[in-house]
């Protein structure tokens, strides 16, 4: 064979290689490129080994569209359905005293709880145990981090890349610098996303994110899983009963966190310029007598989250709503199935 033949075959082999190892490569990695960046993570991070179903959250969701329009297949486990069928009535605690047997109200959530928080005894569950996106109650489990690790004098200055998570922020602003108290209530109170990331990043974002899984785990919040500070992530996801527990910590540990949700406003301060801003709550409850505090939440595969303590007959009581188009609305209602129904 003349050397020019050899020369030939060399190259038509060559760009047969080239061309198979293209094609390899494409089929191996168009299943990552299909993800999330939350998922591509899980993915090359076995140890997060797909933690609370992001690979099945994306599958069940890429075809049908947000919790608001769809809600059922949007999240792993809980649906959203108008039925008290389901609902487990509590009895008599050491706090409250039945004294009726008015039915509950007729609900679209996926999951309702109200609980005795001085012994964590449900008064009226539904679905407390299966998951739902946190949306914004995230940033309970946020503040008692902050409460454990930060100093509430030391100063945080906003950078322009905080603003990537909700570019609308206009509480805070790029270059402004705050402290983490004043930061505190604009995380809680118009439940701020970029106060969230600025406070995460401030601590160490990673640490931080580690911190809240770490809280988690201790108070035993088994089906929690926080993925970013904030609650935008769908990964952030948790349980009515889980939120029980965490209510319990927050309202024996963190009585602070609960006097910041209860105002309905305050002023901040940047300390650079001394310019001072209004923060408004944007919790209906908020100044209301009874309400000792709570936390908002909504995101499209969430719907409307609501965390809310009410101080009734002396004593802390949770409501708890997950996956709702009215929360103010439903809580309202599960309270005042309880002033009928115990005493």
């Amino acid at each position: 064979m003349s050397n020019h033949s050899l020369k030939f075959l060399f190259l038509f082999v060559l760009i047969g290689v080239v061309l198979f190892s293209r094609s390899a490569y494409h089929e191996t990695r168009a299943p990552l490129e299909s993800l999330s960046a939350n998922e591509t993570q899980a993915v090359a991070h076995p140890s997060l080994n797909d933690p609370m179903g992001l690979i099945a959250l994306k599958a069940a969701t890429a075809t049908t569209g947000s919790a608001s329009s769809d809600p059922a297949p949007s999240v792993p486990t809980a649906t959203r359905a108008a039925a008290t069928v389901g609902y487990v009535i509590g009895d008599s605690t050491p706090a409250y005293a039945k004294v009726g047997n008015a039915a509950p109200p007729t609900l679209h959530d996926a999951e309702s709880l109200i609980a005795d928080l001085s012994n964590g005894s449900p008064l009226l569950s539904l679905n407390t145990n299966a998951r739902w996106p946190l949306a914004s109650l995230t940033k309970l489990m946020t503040a008692e981090v902050v409460y454990d690790r930060m100093d509430l004098n030391a100063h945080v200055t906003i950078t322009p890349q905080m603003f990537a998570v909700d570019p609308q922020e206009f509480t805070l602003v790029p270059g402004g610098t705050y402290t983490v108290s004043d930061l505190l209530h604009v995380l809680l109170l118009p439940s701020s996303n970029v106060a969230a990331e600025a406070l995460a990043e401030a601590y160490g974002r990673d640490q931080f994110l580690a911190l809240m899984n770490q809280k988690a785990a201790q108070l035993g919040m088994a089906n929690t899983y926080y993925d970013d500070p904030s609650g935008l992530s769908a990964a952030n996801q948790s349980s009515a009963h889980d939120l029980l527990l965490l209510g319990q910590d927050i309202n024996a540990h963190y009585p602070e966190l609960l006097a910041v949700t209860r105002v309905p406003h305050v002023t901040i301060t940047n300390l650079v310029n001394g310019q001072k801003a209004p923060v408004n709550s944007i919790d209906s409850f908020a100044g209301n007598p009874d309400f000792i505090g709570g936390k908002t939440g909504h995101t499209d595969e969430a719907s409307g989250n609501l965390f809310t303590i009410f101080n009734y007959n002396n004593h802390p009581l949770l409501i708890v709503v997950l996956g709702t188009d009215d929360r103010f609305g439903d809580t309202s209602k599960l309270y005042s199935w309880v002033k009928s129904n115990y005493r």
